[in-house]
């Protein structure tokens, strides 16, 4: 046996290490049909979860809420990050989308006790898509999460890499008034501040066992700081008009436009729940769910730029540096510097019900439930000024650094000495849909097949965003500068850590109150209409490029058989599925005329699936499972709409004849038993995707609202592009080690790109998680290091690919039980302060470069 798992291992070409793993108490999950990885320190929990996994049929992980607690993080996407196959996006320092298997996040599935959640996204440059927000739910919320990474016929589709399920509480199931309470303390050392957070649950039922009722209550707040070095993208000197004379080679690039950013947040949740769970007999049973979350984004940047913009005639340059392709360094005797101030207020609001029945009788069940759910989000209202100052300047740039020398003091408000452009902007969406579904389960005798499960589902779906703004007149901007603004310097933090100069780390500001009050009193007009046509204060018009509405009625049915036998068991099962979208929008054709369009298509796909699980020997277990699945596009993508940037003269823009992602998936995996507490195992899969769908960019003639005429801008839209494939391999390890010490452990290894020759977004090719843990009952311990090798993250302006270089980060949590109902607890997340670093195809060629701070946790746990 040993040698038949070291030959799997071999074949994945793969090191590794698992996740310490106990039971998770969920209700949705039937404990024959998953494989239950949950992070505890509680060896009982882990002799148990153990079995688990031998008894399981489907490729599944699970994570139970007890267990999120004691791990060191604070949303369901860092818990998420430490399953196999799991990978988050940290570009704001918080986990906020998933991406499993080496899949974009799109092409993943959360779902809330087996329903859709709605979700919406604060920042305003990420438009609608089918991402769930992870920062809108705290662990507290859910009583497991469930990683579907081989589908079944019953589960909703709509996913390639795997599906999330978020199982909240059930009062039934938790002992007669339960209480249990937190309050901690978060600080984050680059903002430095901190906010109090706090929790509450409480559960129950009568004596008889048949009627209960949970509620929760939950506030966090926590204040965020991120400073950053970034820029716009890299242009060719000759279509910069450099003279030869100072870079011979025209074909060499520079960094449009090196800013200082400088972004702070205050994010503010506050969620609770509500379950009510009725049981009059071992017949029927009723349970409604109620999930409302309210969660505030407010952010406020601010960017000090030394540009070279699309609109400048040829720059002054008197000395350049060339290497590589790259000019590395050079010295502008007469540029334009900038002063990009943005305040944003920004909310997230959701809310989730759903009812569901559930019959039993004589060998057979029937299920039917009922639901709704909506977010609204997006960006309420938006102020902008963008400062101007004229001098020369010098740069020197390259991989994880960037230094800028100002010719007039950054620090001093008089560089900035006029206003060049305002603006105030709305721009809210809504995500809803309403769903009913039935299903049937009847025990079944026919040799191994057992059971045979069918059921029924329809859901409409909407998603929307509008979009509203006004420019400032320019007799309100004439006369203001940075003096009538200074808001004071730069933190004396600022950039700390990273490889930068003075004149990029200490600048002054803007004050944020001044800035909204000035504009919100300022005097708007219509940039579309030429001349611009004045609106007033307050007044807003509506802007079209950036409006669209997509709907989708789906409708599906499934078949699914079980079975089981002398030494195995598994599911065979087919999912029909009908799907009708609509979408529509504005196309600007110039003089500010904006003409509606709308688009309509319908499409079917049958989706077949097979999991099976075999003992092979008393402590080897293999599965296999073989499915079709689909992914519906982004619905930013399907949309009808096209938004501008008339600084970077570029944009991008949907496509409403999408097809979707359509794929062919195949698993194989080997798990071997050491004992009571060890498990080595190994998974190999393969995914072929028909239909990869890929941003193309390409010049189009639109309408410039800044300059009021029709100019050439860099367009990026969606497109059904060839097929590709996923493939890879999963390595778990977990041991007991000496007395109470034990070790977790996987690694990842995914490898996908399309047909033709395109990378996958979001695909690291290696991802490590090791956590050794102390826990004796009274005191647990452990560190969390996790590091995923570079991604390619997405096609930015003028069809440059973006990649996120490699990172790592090393977390810690403590615990110390000192009754037992009392425990204090502390946690360190990002305790590296690691650099997030983005690049422009070469590694040389820094796009963005942040740095999020550690956060630290202190607080104390009560149960009753």
């Amino acid at each position: 046996m040993s040698k038949r798992s070291t030959s799997l291992i071999g074949a994945a070409v793969t090191l590794a290490l698992f996740q310490q793993a106990a039971v998770a108490q969920t209700q949705t999950t039937d404990r024959n049909e998953v494989e239950e990885v949950v992070v505890t320190g509680i060896r009982g929990s882990l002799r148990e979860s153990v079995e688990t996994k031998r008894e399981a049929s489907a490729i599944v992980d699970v994570i139970s809420s007890e267990d999120m607690g004691k791990f060191p993080d604070k949303n369901a996407a860092e818990s998420l990050s430490h399953v196999p196959g799991v990978n988050i996006d940290r570009q704001f320092g918080q986990g906020e989308r998933v991406s499993i298997r080496g899949t974009d996040p799109a092409l993943n599935r959360t779902l809330l006790n087996g329903q859709t959640v709605a979700s919406a996204d604060w920042f305003i440059l990420d438009s609608p898509g089918r991402t769930f927000n992870y920062t809108l739910l705290a662990p507290e919320i859910v009583s497991s999460l469930e990683v579907y990474k081989s589908p079944e016929a019953r589960i909703d589709e709509g996913s390639i890499g795997g599906t999330v399920i978020l199982n909240t509480h059930r009062p039934l199931d938790l002992p007669e008034s339960t209480l249990r309470t937190s309050l901690d303390y978060a600080y984050n050392d680059r903002a430095k501040e901190g906010k109090p957070n706090y929790s509450a649950l409480y559960s129950w039922k009568n004596d008889a066992d048949t009627f209960g009722v949970i509620v929760t209550a939950l506030r966090s707040e926590e204040e965020l700081e991120r400073h950053g070095i970034e820029t716009f993208s890299y242009p060719t000197a000759s279509g910069a008009k450099m003279p030869t004379s100072v870079v011979p080679d025209g074909s060499a690039v520079f960094p449009n436009a090196i800013n200082s950013a400088l972004f702070k947040q205050d994010r503010t949740r506050t969620s609770g729940t509500i379950g009510l769970q009725l049981k009059p007999s071992d017949s029927f049973e009723l349970n409604l769910n109620g999930l409302y979350v309210k969660a505030e984004y407010d952010n406020y940047n601010q960017s000090r730029y030394a540009f070279f913009g699309h609109n400048l005639s040829a720059p002054n340059v008197t000395r350049a540096t060339v290497r590589d392709g790259l000019i590395t360094s050079a010295d502008f005797s007469n540029g334009l510097t900038l002063l990009d101030a943005i305040s944003r207020r920004s909310e997230v609001e959701t809310y989730a019900v759903d009812l569901k029945a559930d019959w039993r009788g004589d060998g057979w069940s029937a299920s039917g439930t009922i639901g709704t759910t909506e977010a609204d989000g997006g960006t309420q209202q938006q102020y902008f000024l963008e400062y101007e100052g004229l001098g020369g300047f010098s740069y020197d740039i390259g991989k994880e650094r960037a230094s800028v020398t100002f010719a007039n003091d950054p620090a001093n408000p008089a560089s900035m000495p006029g206003i060049g452009f305002g603006q105030s902007r709305q721009q809210p969406t809504h995500d809803e849909e309403q769903y009913v579904q039935a299903d049937f389960t009847r025990d079944l005798g026919w040799g191994p097949i057992n059971q045979l499960l069918v059921g029924v589902k329809y859901r409409e779906h909407k998603t929307d965003q509008d979009s509203r703004l006004g420019n400032i007149a320019g007799s309100a901007l004439a006369g203001q500068g940075l003096d009538d603004f200074a808001g004071g310097l730069t933190p004396g933090n600022m950039l700390d850590g990273a490889d930068a100069n003075s004149g990029l780390e200490r600048w002054m500001t803007v004050d944020r109150g001044a800035l909204e009050n000035f504009v919100a009193g300022a005097p708007l007009v219509n940039p579309f209409t030429t001349p611009v046509t004045p609106l007033g204060v307050g007044v807003f018009t509506p802007f079209p490029n950036a409006m669209f509405n997509v709907e989708e009625e789906i409708a599906s049915a499934y078949t699914q058989f079980n079975f089981t036998g002398a030494g195995f068991r598994g599911n065979l099962g087919l999912r029909y599925v009908m799907t009708d979208q609509s979408s529509s929008g504005f196309t600007g054709v110039g003089g500010g005329v904006f003409v509606p369009n709308s688009f309509s298509r319908d499409y079917n796909d049958w989706l077949p699936s097979f999991n099976f699980a075999m003992d092979v020997a008393d402590d080897v277990v293999v599965r296999l499972s073989a499915s079709r699945t689909m992914a519906r596009a982004n619905f930013a993508d399907l949309a009808s709409f096209l938004e501008l940037d008339n600084t970077t003269n570029s944009g991008r823009g949907g496509n409403p004849n999408l097809d979707p992602y359509r794929a062919s998936n195949f698993d194989l995996s080997a798990e071997w038993y050491l004992g009571n507490e060890g498990l080595l195992a190994v998974t190999l899969f393969y995914k072929d995707v028909r239909s990869f769908i890929v941003g193309q960019s390409s010049p189009e003639q639109q309408f410039d609202t800044n300059s009021g005429l029709t100019e050439t801008f860099d367009v990026t839209r969606p497109r059904n592009g060839a097929g590709g494939e996923i493939q890879g391999s999963e390595l778990t390890f977990q041991t007991s080690l000496w007395g109470d010490f034990g070790l977790q452990a996987n690694y990842t290894y995914a490898d996908g790109s399309t047909d033709e020759g395109l990378q996958i977004p979001f695909s690291s090719k290696h991802t490590i998680n090791l956590t050794p843990y102390y826990d004796n009952g009274t005191i647990n311990a452990r560190l969390t290091y996790g590091w995923r090798s570079k991604y390619f993250r997405e096609i930015g302006r003028n069809g440059v690919a973006v990649t996120t270089d490699e990172y790592a980060q090393l977390d810690a949590a403590f615990g110390w039980r000192l009754t037992e109902n009392i425990e204090l607890t502390a946690q360190i997340l990002n305790m590296l302060d690691e650099t997030h670093y983005e690049y422009a195809g070469e590694e040389s060629r820094l796009l963005n470069l942040y740095k999020n701070g550690r956060r630290y946790f202190a607080g104390v746990r009560f149960s009753l």
